[in-house]
């Protein structure tokens, strides 16, 4: 038996009232997806526990088979662990997103996390910027291929929080910065980045085109890094992963999975799912468990655009799940197992921990005709996200 696991971040929804108060997931059109509830067991999953943030490397960790509470690590250690770079024992791991701030006449308001979707390229120009022009302060920067990046610097370990950019869509950033002696470096960083943002030419020929311009970084992730444990060892069995996050990427370099690299992939809802679907299928002939990433849920949510949410659901189900189970069908004895890893809002733009569906196929039918959040409904509850991916891989659906 062979086994696939489909992670689809931010599928589901809250229902918006000007659209019927139905959700995004309602509105599109999901044939495959509605097909596969005629012969799949579903119900919800607590892929977020009550008392950490509903962050992406804690969905994402339980997804993958590791209790977060006991895992739990930096979401820029991860990514130094999927982008192939370490920090030295007195540096400090941190994301180093580029972003768009907005001024108000009191603050700054974080607009864009994603710097309008920055390509590599552009991206590429904005952190040699960094290299070169940061001053005095002992960093150095590396490039995660968009808006992602990594920041090392030489000092003792951050205790406080930094929060995410995508968790402040909309919000001034003010009380946000990171406070006191220990943390300064990290503002001054940050504001030597602006400056040299500012005066960059391609944020000239942004703003010359009516856009607005990549004008911040934005500092996160900090944490220690877990030892995480062998998927092989765990589930005696080998295992694949493909995702466009350096995060994820990092959870299964670290469990010993095979990680694949594909090229297009983004994150994005412009990501290649036809390349990530080929790299699923052949690995599904010499892996036990294949694992497919799929963030472009999340990406278009925190946008605030409903219909290019709706356009993304029915991509994932006309590019992805169909194509998908047509060559299960073909190959014969694979089980699959599609799960959300948080609900995103596109009307608040915001993921938070409520229950999410999951949908294991093929099995004994839960009797219902549409892939939506009714799931949520009916099924077992799993109180964890690891003991729902145990039960998937010891066929006890």
């Amino acid at each position: 038996m062979k086994y696939l696991v489909v992670i689809v971040a931010g599928l589901t929804d809250r229902p918006f009232a000007e659209k019927d108060n139905k959700t995004p997931l309602q509105l599109a059109d999901t044939p495959n997806l509605d097909a596969l509830t005629q012969n799949a067991t579903f119900g919800p999953v607590q892929t977020i526990p009550d008392d950490l943030h509903p962050g992406n490397e804690i969905s994402c960790l339980g997804l993958l088979g590791l209790d977060p509470k006991k895992y739990s690590s930096g979401h820029a250690q991860l990514s130094a662990i999927g982008l192939g770079v370490k920090p030295a024992p007195d540096e400090v791991a941190l994301c180093c997103d580029l972003v768009t701030l907005q001024p108000t006449h009191d603050d700054m308001v974080m607009k864009d996390y994603t710097g309008e979707h920055l390509s590599h390229d552009d991206s590429g120009l904005l952190m040699d910027a960094l290299k070169e022009q940061v001053v005095d302060t002992p960093v150095t920067f590396h490039n995660g291929g968009g808006y992602h990046n990594l920041m090392f610097i030489k000092m003792p370990p951050i205790s406080e929080r930094l929060s995410p950019p995508n968790e402040l869509i909309g919000e001034g950033i003010r009380q946000f910065m990171p406070e006191g002696n220990a943390v300064r470096e990290l503002v001054f960083v940050m504001n030597q980045a602006q400056i040299i943002f500012h005066n960059h030419a391609y944020n000239k020929k942004r703003v010359a085109e009516g856009k607005d311009p990549v004008n911040s970084i934005w500092l996160w992730g900090n944490g220690k890094l877990a030892n995480l444990p062998s998927f092989r060892e765990r589930y005696e069995k080998s295992a694949s992963l493909i995702s466009a996050s350096l995060m994820v990427k990092g959870i299964g370099k670290l469990t010993g999975m095979n990680v694949v690299e594909v090229e297009g992939a983004t994150g994005f809802s412009d990501t290649n799912y036809s390349a990530k679907v080929s790299a699923t299928l052949k690995e599904l002939e010499n892996k036990d468990v294949v694992f497919l990433h799929i963030s472009a849920g999340e990406e278009v949510s925190l946008k605030g655009d409903i219909d290019d949410k709706i356009l993304m659901i029915e991509d994932f189900d006309a590019q992805v799940i169909g194509p998908l189970v047509q060559a299960m069908e073909a190959m014969g004895n694979i089980k699959l197992l599609v799960v959300v890893n948080h609900i995103s809002s596109a009307q608040l733009m915001k993921y938070d921990r409520s229950v999410v569906p999951y949908l294991v196929y093929p099995a004994a039918s839960g009797n219902t005709k549409q892939y939506d959040e009714q799931l949520l409904e009916t099924g077992k509850l799993f109180p964890n996200a690891p003991d729902l991916l145990t039960a998937f891989l010891a066929n006890q659906f």
